[in-house]
């Protein structure tokens, strides 16, 4: 598993490290918002943008061998195109990784890897979207461990 990044990502005390899990364009707007607004109030931010893909059975990786990792990799390229469109030109410095295993798991391991201080993903979704969802961020939000989970909404506000 490589880690797509650009070098002149800093930590220091004065800045938040932001992790932000991206699957879709709709989540990384919303964790991107949050990030913004965080820089406009005067928080100096850091984004690093985590996509997470599970690993493949060993049925998947038996019927599509080397074909089903190449497709992982574009998708995931895919969705971190559309990320970085919309943080570059801001002034918020990013850097994108890319891991494979369980989710929840993966999201808070990388928090704590790359010393994030905060944990930024879309809200649960309510209705008929709560129960064609795999509830991974109420699962986060239960099993957070010393970083935060925060959780945004569509115009990037946090949800208490």
């Amino acid at each position: 598993m490589q880690d797509q990044s650009r070098p002149d990502v800093r930590h220091t005390p004065a800045m938040r490290r932001l992790l932000i899990p991206v699957k879709n364009a709709d989540d990384a707007a919303r964790a991107v918002s949050y990030a913004i607004r965080r820089r406009a109030e005067g928080t100096g931010v850091t984004a690093c943008l985590l996509h997470v893909e599970e690993s493949l059975s060993q049925w998947q990786a038996l019927i599509g061998g080397r074909g089903a990792h190449a497709e992982k990799r574009r998708r995931s390229h895919d969705v971190f195109a559309a990320a970085m469109r919309m943080l570059e030109g801001l002034d918020i410095e990013f850097a994108a990784y890319l891991r494979s295993g369980p989710v929840v798991f993966a999201i808070l391991d990388a928090a704590e890897e790359l010393d994030c201080d905060e944990i930024v993903v879309p809200a649960p979704g309510e209705g008929l979207f709560r129960l064609l969802s795999r509830d991974i961020v109420t699962t986060l939000l239960a099993r957070q461990r010393a970083i935060p989970v925060v959780a945004v909404t569509k115009r990037g506000v946090a949800v208490a």
